[in-house]
């Protein structure tokens, strides 16, 4: 069980590892809006990114509703931070 454990934490930590990764791209994309005149929620992105993530977990046997719900999360943090870039 402890190794099995270490290798979930693993695997925890480079999730992390991309969400910091994600969130470099988060910044970008709040500097490109703001160059661009374009709000933080777009509501057809904010659609697009929640369904591959849906289509995503579904396509890896996951459930597709949960990892919905997760995504949507994400996207409603990223587009908070992106409103306080553009807020700055």
């Amino acid at each position: 069980m402890t190794e099995l454990r270490a290798e979930i934490d693993a695997i925890d930590d480079a999730l992390f590892d991309l969400f910091a990764e994600r969130m470099t791209y988060i910044h970008r994309a709040a500097e490109l809006k703001a160059e661009a005149g374009l709000p933080a929620n777009i509501p057809s992105r904010v659609d697009e990114v929640v369904g591959n993530a849906r289509r995503h977990a579904s396509a890896h046997g996951l459930d597709p509703a949960l990892y919905g719900a997760i995504w949507e999360k994400l996207v409603a943090a990223a587009i908070a931070e992106e409103e306080r870039r553009l807020e700055a």
